[in-house]
């Protein structure tokens, strides 16, 4: 038998006996172990009922309600918890977080200041609506927010790393240099500030072998674009590829490649990468215009075939994408483009073409005969 079985057969004993508090206390451990148990959930909320505790009541059968994906229900019982005791900081700040997953950012937004009205000294709000203002678009009030928060914990390297990156995205990287914390970031806003040899000094005094994997990762894309800015774009291209030998291609990445080859006047692998770069960020209609710049800078190249015949399938362009997949399979006789063609080609009723491309069709076009047979017959009875 599992612990949480055990739990659970001690615990459905205690609330037999009445033992509520408890049951409760065990109940709750499970909830600790598993927080979707149903069962759990539910008899807390009916151990608080039984106690006669309304305001804990209502948001265990908040928890009952977010666990079958009620959230219209969890927000109205952690509402009415609140009207018993307003100024408690543990649900209202459940209430926020439903808010935001119910995808009413302002409710959200409200009740986090809320909390900070309560109690400045809680973290946790001043992070979470940062993210709420950044995803509004906010950032004036992100920055504002991120200020408040450092004043209240003026050493807190988080919130300084947090308000140099709102910095940096406004493009104002002293206010960025002057809080950051963290070195990789700091290298960051050097570069994109063109100061490479400050950048520089700061990479060279990097010790490789103690990163991490993930350290190592940034270690070499800031490498590339030290490189890059200082128009050493071969070795800024070597630094990529050790980039994704440790993280596979990402938009990151191609956007730095595409950069690159740009730099190099190499039109195919500047488009041919900025439609990676497009396609990673799932802008497919900006993928689709570089693919088919770098279809017009080789015609014959397989990758772009490829990556273009499966926008136009994704764009339900299907016969767009065939012909695409037929250029494909004049390339090298593909069987991934042979396999499409063959059920295009059956779809539409071309069992001839269907078979040039080896599709096994005999048995399902008797079959067809047959129905048209079997119609023609009906509709000539007298």
């Amino acid at each position: 038998m599992s612990s949480l079985e055990e739990l659970h057969l001690k615990a459905a004993n205690l609330y037999e006996e009445k033992k509520l508090p408890e049951a409760l206390n065990l109940y709750q451990e499970i909830i600790k172990l598993n927080p979707i148990d149903e069962v759990a959930l539910s008899c807390v909320m009916d151990i608080y009922l039984e106690l006669d505790d309304k305001f804990n009541y209502y948001l265990s059968r908040a928890n009952v309600n977010i666990g079958q994906n009620k959230l219209e229900y969890a927000i109205s019982d952690t509402k009415k918890a609140l009207e018993l005791d307003c100024e408690n900081i543990d649900a209202r700040r459940k209430l926020a977080r439903l808010y935001k997953i119910d995808n009413k950012p302002l409710k959200a937004i409200d009740e986090f200041l809320r909390i900070l009205e309560l109690d400045p000294k809680e973290l946790d709000p001043y992070f979470e609506l940062v993210d709420l203002y950044m995803k509004e678009q906010s950032i004036d009030s992100a920055i504002t927010t991120a200020k408040q928060a450092l004043e209240v914990y003026p050493n807190d390297p988080n919130l300084k790393n947090l308000l140099s990156q709102l910095y940096f995205r406004i493009n104002d990287f002293e206010s960025a240099l002057a809080v950051v914390e963290d070195e990789f970031l700091k290298i960051k806003i050097l570069l994109q500030a063109e100061k490479n040899e400050e950048a520089k000094s700061l990479i060279d005094k990097i010790d490789y072998n103690k990163l991490n994997e993930l350290e190592k990762k940034s270690y070499h894309i800031l490498k590339a674009q030290y490189l890059y800015n200082n128009k050493d774009y071969e070795k800024s291209l070597q630094e990529i590829e050790s980039y994704t030998k440790l993280k596979a291609p990402d938009a990151v990445s191609f956007q730095m490649k595409a950069l690159v080859y740009e730099e190099l006047n190499d039109n195919f692998n500047a488009h041919l990468n900025w439609g990676f770069c497009y396609k990673f960020r799932n802008k497919l209609d900006d993928a689709l215009v570089e693919f088919d710049n770098a279809y017009k800078e080789n015609k014959n190249d397989k990758t772009v075939l490829i990556e273009l015949a499966k926008i136009y399938e994704l764009n339900k362009e299907r016969f767009v994408a065939m012909e695409y997949w037929q250029k494909v399979y004049d390339v090298d006789k593909d069987e991934t483009a042979r396999e499409k063609l063959a059920e295009f080609y059956y779809s539409e009723g071309n069992f001839e073409k269907a078979r040039e491309y080896g599709r096994e069709i005999e048995q399902k076009e008797e079959n067809y005969v047959g129905l048209i047979d079997r119609i023609m017959s009906f509709f000539s009875k007298k």
